[in-house]
């Protein structure tokens, strides 16, 4: 049994195997459209603003933030600033972290 503080191999490590980068977008569309009143995942582009833009306020943040820890078992903070400045859309949330990844790259 693998204790809960030792995370290896974020993204890649994935239940369903790796995840690419509009996959992961994908989840967190749902996820912004789930938690929104104004908009549908459909029409969230990556570069969206969501909560400069007051699709999300800061308690759906906290939320967001655990989210996409859970979801693909890393710490933002080892990736980012953890802010509503530079979290404001799914791109400034996944580019740093396919960055960093060896295996997977942002998309262009």
């Amino acid at each position: 049994m693998r204790a809960w503080f030792r995370k290896s191999d974020p993204i890649t490590k994935n239940i369903n195997g790796p995840v690419d980068y509009e996959a992961a977008a994908q989840k967190l569309r749902s996820f912004v459209a789930a938690k929104s009143k104004f908009i549908e995942a459909s029409e969230i582009a990556n570069e969206t603003k969501l909560f400069s833009s007051g699709l999300l306020d800061s308690l759906a943040f906290i939320e967001l933030v655990l989210y996409v820890e859970k979801e693909f078992h890393l710490k933002l903070a080892d990736f980012t600033e953890v802010n509503l400045n530079s979290l404001d859309s799914i791109e400034q949330i996944l580019d740093p972290i396919f960055k960093r990844s060896r295996n997977i790259s942002p998309a262009s």
